[in-house]
Parts: structure tokens; sequence; C-alpha cells
């Protein structure tokens, strides 16, 4: 199997989805002090910025390895395009919307916390099946 950038990418993710749902589940109820952090107040914290950065420079690189490529792959299409396309809206509605950031902030409890971790965990095989076809 030939690494590309968009399959780097879709691995990044995969790893990064799982880190997250590992760390939120074992928080539990305390991971809503991570949340309050990066999403109330009228500033984003240094943490979460260099995590906006460091995504949107691996995207842009995988989207020029996808774009140089002679060939594009289902996966490819929707690494590259649609992922993003929901990534945008849930920043719409979360990350840029003040009401949606508030929603965030209200998830309390440890079973309400790993059933946001356990939803999200589902993508993990979504991610590498995707980086297996990109």
């Amino acid at each position: 199997m030939e690494t590309t950038l968009p399959k780097v990418f879709a691995l990044v993710l995969a790893a990064a989805v799982l880190a997250t749902s590992v760390l939120i589940y074992a928080l539990g109820g305390r991971f809503q002090a991570v949340e309050a952090k990066a999403y109330s107040g009228a500033r984003r914290p240094w943490w979460f910025v260099l995590g906006l950065v460091a995504f949107a420079a691996l995207y842009l690189a995988a989207l020029a390895g996808f774009v140089l490529a002679p060939e594009r792959t289902w996966a490819g299409w929707t690494l590259m395009v649609v992922i993003p396309v929901g990534a945008a809206l849930k920043a719409g509605l979360v990350i840029l919307n003040p009401k949606g950031r508030a929603a965030v902030v209200a998830i309390e409890g440890d079973r309400a916390w790993r059933r946001v971790a356990l939803t999200r965990a589902v993508l993990v095989p979504v991610f590498l099946v995707l980086a297996y076809f990109a």
C-alpha cells in the first residue's frame, strides 16, 4: 500500500479521535473543564488554536497531495471534500456560534461524557477504512 498524504491525514484523524475518545471516557465529567476552556470565553486557549493550525496545515498538505495525485479515489474525495465540509459545518454550529458553544459547555456528568466518547469512537474505523482506500 502506497503512502500518500491523504492516507496520512486519515490515519492522523483516526489516531486523534481514538486518543481524545479514550481521554474523554477516562475523565468522564471531569472533561467538562477542558471543554469549558476550549469553547467558553471570548478567546480560545493557545493549545486549542495550535491544534486548529496543525490540523489546517495537515489538511492543506493532504489536499495538495490529493489534487496533484494522478488518480483520485472515492475515499480521497471523502477525506478531502466531504469531511472538511462536515468539519466546517460543525465549526459554524459549535465553535463559532455562542449557542452551540453553550450547548457543549452544558454537557455534564460522567455518563453523558462517556456517551460522547463512545459516539466519537465510531469514527475511528471509518477513518481507517478511508485511509486504506485513499
